[in-house]
């Protein structure tokens, strides 16, 4: 299941930076994008058969990039940069979660939420991802985590490989 999940989550983020953003990957840039400083995150909650999360951060100037891209303007606002990352971590969450199956319960998509660093810290300090991956652009770096809710704990870990 964990092999599903990251291939799954790796699908869904080019695609949507892609096919919303219209940016594209330069994998080249890995190595001078590593030590670039985190400059927004956002968070989206699911439920269903399975409870979770999907966090993405972005550094550099990704943040700006993605609203200016998806909005068409050169200058966007706070609200809008916000917006504008909650929304693709939601496509993101929405196309990861359907590959987990539909099960008996479905799958509610909460509102993303903006993070600060200090929330960042405080929702992710215990957790470890189920699956993640990261992304450079030649306007930044993503990195895309999705959780599942008690599968952080070592000794169920095993389960999900």
């Amino acid at each position: 299941m964990k092999t599903k999940i990251k291939k799954a989550l790796e699908a869904a983020s080019v695609n949507t930076f892609e096919d919303v953003c219209f940016m594209y990957q330069v994998p080249e840039l890995k190595n001078s994008h590593k030590n670039l400083k985190l400059e927004a995150a956002s968070a989206v909650r699911y439920r269903g058969d399975y409870t979770g999360m999907l966090l993405i951060e972005t550094r550099g100037n990704l943040f700006s990039a993605i609203a200016s891209n998806i909005l068409s303007t050169e200058s966007p606002g706070l609200r809008q940069k916000k917006d504008a990352l909650g929304e693709i971590a939601n496509i993101i969450c929405g196309n990861v979660v359907t590959s987990l199956g539909r099960g008996k319960l479905g799958y509610k998509i909460e509102s993303p939420k903006a993070l600060n660093k200090d929330d960042l810290l405080k929702k992710t300090g215990h957790e470890k991802p189920v699956a993640e991956i990261t992304l450079n652009f030649n306007e930044g770096r993503a990195d895309i985590k999705f959780f599942i809710d008690g599968y952080s704990v070592p000794a169920r870990e095993k389960k999900i490989d």
